[in-house]
């Protein structure tokens, strides 16, 4: 492994020598403040020489005793100059395998072989191999262009209700109600569409050694670096890796007229819309109950006294004579029976017998009604939405509200609910308000087609 401070210079490779002697080694990286390190992730073997004050993430330093035992292991050769180090620079060393350092070495083998056998420092004069590269970089700019495009395909996977809040409620005819709401949708979309995109190389830029001296470069754009560049620039909506892109080969690109590209790609993606809507909506009313009613204002408006008599004979020609001579005679008859206190006996018999089964049927009932109690326990309560916007009354039958919602076995109940919140609670459309107090399930008494009735406390 080579230091990259070495001189290039020819009058500098006799100064080079060889050892293979760990003290000498030593000595020449002491003077120098320098340490035995492996270079990690390294093509070669990995050893080599670095600063304290230089190390970094990729030295790991190792002792001088283990250094000498891997040195040895694999059969190198230290190479360096003699030169004292000036100022930063440690100056010129390798480690190189022997077999590379046999053939460099302007020596017979076998004298090189048992110098080093020795311990002994070889001066000789290195024969160098130096590759010189020159590089031409070129630099395109590429301006591409979307000459058509056409969407696919384009379907709604998922949409999602966020808001809704009543704009207006009309009555249209006595019987029809016209709600106009605002509405927010998150939707979720999946569409594919289809790009024609023209490139074209607009400037060129050529960076090139020095020593190069040639005016009639051609530049030659590659298919491949206009694919990246439209996958790059903001052609397309998603965030695409270029490098996946290009390598399944999913972009069609071909050479037009001059220097021009044209290529078609397709892009699937997956898109998140969030839309606002205005509704106006009809709804046919299927019953109207009275919740309570109160005088606003009184009026009279005709008035007059009316005759006793005329009064009196109003009613009684409303009522039916037959039915009315019954009902007389059977009142006397009871009165009669009563007033003289004398009761037959079939009178006294039938009302004993009466008595009698009435004791004994309500005995009987007490009984029944005692072993049902025992042996069927009150059905537990359910709350559904389906209770929402249902009139909430007590054990007296007097009303306590509305339900605004129900959530989970908890329903909240609106004590003062108006046309819109009954809408609302019926429809779904919201929740409850500040002012709604929570019943739970356990606090229901029963529940009807259209009331809850809870228990009184």
């Amino acid at each position: 492994m080579a230091n990259d401070t070495s001189s290039t210079e020819t009058g500098e490779a006799e100064q080079r020598r060889m050892t293979s002697d760990p003290e000498r080694i030593r000595e020449w990286a002491e003077a120098r403040d320098a340490v035995p390190v492996r270079v990690r992730d390294s093509e070669d073997h990995g050893h080599s020489f670095a600063r304290r004050d230089e190390m970094g993430e990729h030295h790991e330093e190792y002792t001088w005793d283990e250094f000498e035992e891997r040195f040895d292991d694999d059969n190198l050769v230290f190479v360096y100059h003699e030169a004292e180090p000036t100022g930063e620079e440690m100056g010129f060393f390798e480690i190189v395998e022997r077999e590379q350092a046999f053939e460099r070495a302007d020596l017979g083998r076998d004298e090189f072989e048992d110098s080093l056998r020795r311990g002994e420092t070889v001066t000789t004069e290195i024969v160098e191999t130096q590759v010189v590269e020159r590089e031409i970089v070129e630099r395109d700019t590429i301006e591409s262009e979307v000459i058509d495009t056409d969407l696919v395909e384009r379907d709604v996977v998922d949409s999602e209700l966020v808001s809704r809040d009543i704009v207006e409620t009309e009555f249209v005819s006595d019987d029809v109600i016209e709600v106009t709401v605002d509405e927010t949708h998150m939707d979720t979309i999946e569409e594919i569409e289809r790009y024609i995109v023209e490139s074209e190389v607009i400037d060129v830029d050529i960076e090139q050694d020095e020593e190069l001296e040639r005016d009639d470069i051609q530049t030659d754009i590659e298919l491949e670096s206009v694919q990246r560049s439209i996958l790059e620039g903001d052609v397309v909506r998603s965030n695409v890796t270029p490098d996946d892109v290009v390598q399944r080969e999913v972009i069609q690109s071909q050479r037009t007229e001059g220097d021009a590209v044209q290529s078609e790609l397709l892009e699937r993606r997956t898109i998140e819309e969030e839309v606002t809507e205005r509704l106006r909506m009809r709804y046919m009313l299927e019953e109207t109950e009275l919740i309570e009613s109160e005088v606003l204002a009184s009026e009279v408006l005709e008035g007059e006294i009316i005759d006793v008599d005329e009064y009196e004979s109003m009613g009684t020609g409303e009522m039916e004579p037959e039915a009315t001579g019954d009902t007389t005679a059977g009142m006397e008859t009871e009165t009669t029976g009563t007033a003289a206190g004398e009761p037959t006996a079939s009178t006294e018999s039938d009302a004993t017998g009466i008595e009698g089964d009435e004791r004994t049927a309500g005995a009987g009932a007490d009984a029944d009604m005692g072993a049902t109690d025992e042996a069927t326990e009150p059905a537990s309560i359910e709350l559904s939405t389906d209770e929402q916007g249902k009139d909430v009354v007590d054990d007296s039958g007097q009303q306590v509200g509305m339900v605004a919602e129900v959530d989970g076995q908890t329903a909240y109940i609106d004590p003062e609910p108006g046309l819109t919140d009954r809408l609302k609670a019926r429809l779904d459309w919201g929740g409850h308000g500040d002012d709604d107090y929570p019943v739970d399930a356990s606090q229901i008494k029963e529940i009807t087609d259209d009331e809850i009735v809870i228990h009184s406390e």
